[in-house]
């Protein structure tokens, strides 16, 4: 007991101090010591760094998407373990400058935990890009297969034929909502929305596909006598038929419909769609029209029914999933349903500002690493991320086709319902909205959403 307290007699207090103010900045507790050129030698780089880093966020456009850059995140760990090291070193010269550490001294155990801090803050931005980077491995590339494969078969996706001009070309990315759940024995694409940006305007559109458009016309110029909505499956098991593969064949087929060039294909089990709503901290939707649906089953097989009010609603997950997914209310169907999944994307697009995207990021990427694929090379994610920033949400241009771009026959082969489509009148809103000169006239009254 003598000892520790003849320790503690002998402990400098100036020596904690002085690690202290290295560890809020390298070189302070140097100066503190009186070590001027030491002190200069450890916070210069810092300070050069620091410069660096504001010039580049006034500056740099778009900075904070690099963050779905792997390039850059492997930059970031480079940097971060450099800047670790330097501050460690900065902390425990300014402490060792002072006294030397013992056992059961008070002072020791100062420092010591500002190393454990130190490590600690370094630790977990290092933990963050090493967990993006495995995410966009998962999420982009060719070569790989949807996750949740459709009962085990693999739908490959292939690499894009032609990347585009990111400053001056049209991307018009297909997204797939596959409504899949663990046991269910057919997995169909759903819903099949085409949205379309152009960088050099932001203008952006938005087409819903649906999913009983029966007859459409193949690559090969052969028609499809099914529904759309199988064509990826079925693409996906006769490679000698569909030699484009399943992807390649759906993103080749709605490209004929509406006469554009379909770069990205993406897909999105709606489980998925649901915890990456959450992750965000759900968003805020428009609800035009009351929804009162007692048929709806939710994501867990519960027959709960689903009923909105009309007006401002904040929605989480369940409710965002339920608001997508519900059809059999009274007034709705495939249509109603396909322009209100355009209202939420629209929603999550805003939620997603650069103020709250880190806060977000983490669960964000918990949320989509199992749900979604995209063949969109891991180099483009940050290009394609950057062009939806800019894209102007205040004019949306959006559409689902519906009658009288499309009629009903039921019964239709098999018994089922089914869509046929005006094949020329599609490809004339596709044109509007997407072509190369879209932008130029007003969203066309013939199948506007809500």
């Amino acid at each position: 007991m003598a000892q520790d307290v003849r320790a503690n007699r002998t402990a400098d207090p100036r020596a904690p101090l002085a690690a202290l103010l290295s560890f809020v900045f390298p070189g302070l507790g140097q100066a503190y010591n009186g070590d001027a050129a030491i002190a200069w030698i450890l916070a210069a780089p810092i300070i050069l760094l620091a410069l660096m880093a504001i010039l580049a966020i006034s500056l740099v456009h778009g900075l904070l998407n690099q963050l779905l850059d792997t390039r850059f995140l492997w930059g970031l760990i480079v940097l971060d373990g450099v800047l670790l090291a330097w501050r460690l070193v900065a902390v425990l010269q300014a402490y060792l400058r002072r006294e030397r550490p013992r056992l059961r001294r008070w002072t020791t155990y100062s420092v010591a935990l500002l190393v454990i801090l130190t490590v600690a803050m370094h630790v977990l931005p290092g933990y963050y890009a090493f967990k993006a980077i495995d995410t966009l491995g998962a999420v982009a590339g060719s070569g790989t297969s949807i996750h949740d494969s459709f009962g085990g078969v693999p739908i490959e996706l292939p690499p894009p034929s032609e990347i585009p001009n990111p400053s001056s070309d049209r991307i018009n990315v297909l997204l797939a909502g596959i409504d899949w759940k663990p046991g269910r024995g057919e997995h169909l694409t759903d819903t099949l929305l085409v949205v379309s940006i152009d960088p050099t305007t932001g203008q952006t559109a938005m087409i819903s596909v649906p999913r009983d458009l029966y007859g459409v016309k193949l690559p090969d110029g052969r028609t499809y006598n099914a529904k759309i909505n199988s064509l990826l499956i079925v693409a996906s098991t006769n490679k000698q038929a569909y030699p484009l593969g399943g992807v390649g064949t759906l993103k080749a087929t709605i490209g004929e419909l509406l006469g554009i060039r379909i770069d990205y294909f993406a897909s999105i089990n709606l489980l998925g769609f649901k915890a990456a709503v959450d992750s965000i901290g759900g968003v805020d939707v428009t609800v035009t029209r009351a929804i009162n649906d007692p048929t709806y089953i939710d994501e867990y097989e519960h027959h709960t029914g689903f009923y909105i009010s009309a007006g401002v609603h904040h929605m989480n997950g369940h409710t965002a999933l339920a608001f997508v997914r519900s059809r059999k209310g009274a007034g709705d169907n495939d249509f109603t349903r396909a322009a209100r999944q355009q209202q939420v994307l629209a929603a999550i697009r805003s939620k997603l500002t650069a103020g709250n995207l880190l806060t977000a990021l983490p669960g964000l990427l918990d949320a989509v690493k199992n749900t979604i694929s995209t063949d969109v090379p891991s180099d483009q994610i940050s290009v394609l991320a950057q062009a939806v920033q800019d894209a102007d949400l205040k004019d949306v241009q959006r559409a689902v086709i519906q009658p009288p771009l499309v009629h009903s026959v039921f019964p239709g082969p098999g018994g089922a319902y089914i869509l046929v489509p005006d094949f020329a009148a599609i490809r004339e809103l596709g044109q509007r909205l997407m072509g190369d000169g879209a932008g130029a006239s007003p969203t066309p009254s013939a199948s506007p959403t809500p």
